[in-house]
């Protein structure tokens, strides 16, 4: 009952921060966007002609059958939802822990018969909360739009939000932790960003660490590439799920998983041992 207590603390402060209202409004401009813009001519179970943004596109005779022009569209939008989703979590969840921490918010949390470990946990278990739901509305309204103008179900494109899920809570435990150290919101979502930034041409850590010019260079892409969130890889298997044409690469997934629970557990070392 305290967790439950703590969850719905972090989703009334999300309402009243409009922060869920402002993810809301986005995922529906880009739902608004997709049902108004694309338009599908289906003749015979085949694509003959289809408008995407107002321009046409014209097919032959027989063009290729509508379900394969569906889950190729879908692999393209898991793709778009791939950045925008993780992007409009972290913003939303951003300033989780810098509000908690806050000189009066936080006295009145921790003169609870509860403990400091409970209290982060609970406001973690928040944020995922506020995250899924989001991406449920997200990329089961894109199922939804696509089904209804082609006719064709694909749960496979469900998959990404589950990808982008893991992605985020990996993001998660490290805002989790630059928010105990440091108290900013900015500093937590900034943060994020660039490691977003940074680990995707790691992906290639095996070609830019053939290139430079020291083993220590060498060793320190190397170790960035094992110990930071593997966004790349993650998004290209997230293409394949959809496409069933692959699945996750288990190590990749499991060293995401790893690196957001290693922040979060230096998190709850910290906001144990910080004096507020």
């Amino acid at each position: 009952m305290k967790t439950w207590a703590l969850i719905t603390d972090t989703w009334r402060e999300a309402f009243a921060r409009f922060t869920f209202l402002g993810f809301a409004i986005a995922s529906t401009l880009f739902l608004l966007t997709l049902a108004f813009a694309l338009n599908l001519d289906i003749v015979d179970g085949s694509l003959a002609a289809a408008s995407l943004l107002g321009k046409e596109f014209v097919l032959p005779e027989g063009g290729p059958p509508i379900d394969q022009v569906v889950v190729r569209g879908q692999a393209v939008f898991a793709g778009m939802l791939y950045g925008l989703g993780i992007f409009l979590a972290v913003f939303a969840t951003g300033s989780l822990v810098p509000n908690l921490v806050k000189r009066g918010t936080v006295d009145l949390y921790l003169t609870r018969p509860i403990s400091r470990t409970q209290v982060l946990l609970g406001r973690f278990a928040g944020g995922v909360t506020l995250v899924i739901a989001n991406l449920a509305y997200l990329c089961g309204g894109v199922v939804a739009v696509v089904t209804l103008k082609t006719g064709v179900w694909n749960p496979r494109f469900l998959l990404a939000g589950g990808v982008i899920l893991l992605v985020f809570l990996s993001f998660l435990g490290l805002m989790f932790l630059v928010g105990v150290l440091s108290g900013s919101t900015p500093l937590s979502i900034m943060v994020p960003y660039g490691l977003y930034v940074i680990s995707l041409p790691l992906a290639a850590h095996e070609r830019l660490a053939a290139v430079m010019d020291s083993r220590l260079a060498a060793g320190v892409v190397h170790t960035l590439y094992w110990v930071l969130p593997k966004t790349a890889e993650l998004g290209r298997d997230m293409v394949r799920l959809v496409l069933a044409e692959g699945s996750l690469d288990p190590i990749a997934a499991a060293t995401t998983a790893a690196f957001g629970a290693i922040c979060l557990t230096f998190a709850l070392i910290v906001f144990n041992r910080k004096n507020y």
